[in-house]
């Protein structure tokens, strides 16, 4: 995709997430407000500094991946498909497929595909005022690199 200079919102923007590890049985998550983009996580730097470093500088060496964590919001509505199945989630502590599509001006153009375990569900407050919301946390455990939409 050709740079340009304008910027975009996520309207049109999707996430699924599966009932199992298998990414032919996603499903879109219904009133997702924001999601946090999905990456791969921090790599820890170890020191190995010794004694005659070059030039007086510190050294490391690449040690354990740190996983990262994200979280999707959306409207929380009791006992819809969706409320239903981030409960299993969260309870089964598994590892599920997902998917989230990243848009341009409304239009789906990217997506991001992996693996991961629902580590938090919370159904947020209930106002007088105010949308009932709810929030996912998801840790990663395996992540793709970003590529080009496939409906």
């Amino acid at each position: 995709m050709a740079e340009t200079a304008e910027a975009s919102v996520g309207y049109f923007g999707e996430f699924h997430l599966s009932s199992d590890d298998q990414a032919a049985n996603l499903y879109e998550l219904v009133q997702v407000k924001e999601f946090d983009v999905p990456t791969g996580g921090t790599r820890e730097q170890v020191e190995a500094t010794h004694l005659k470093s070059p030039d007086w500088r510190r050294s490391y060496l690449s040690g354990f991946y740190e996983d990262s964590d994200f979280e999707v919001l959306l409207n929380f509505r009791p006992l819809s498909d969706t409320d239903t199945m981030l409960e299993a989630a969260l309870k089964a502590g598994d590892v599920r497929a997902f998917k989230a599509v990243l848009p341009e001006n409304g239009e789906p153009v990217a997506q991001i595909e992996g693996t991961c375990k629902c580590t938090g569900y919370s159904r947020g407050r209930v106002t007088p005022d105010g949308v009932m919301e709810a929030t996912a946390t998801f840790r990663i455990v395996t992540v793709e690199d970003i590529e080009a939409y496939v409906s």
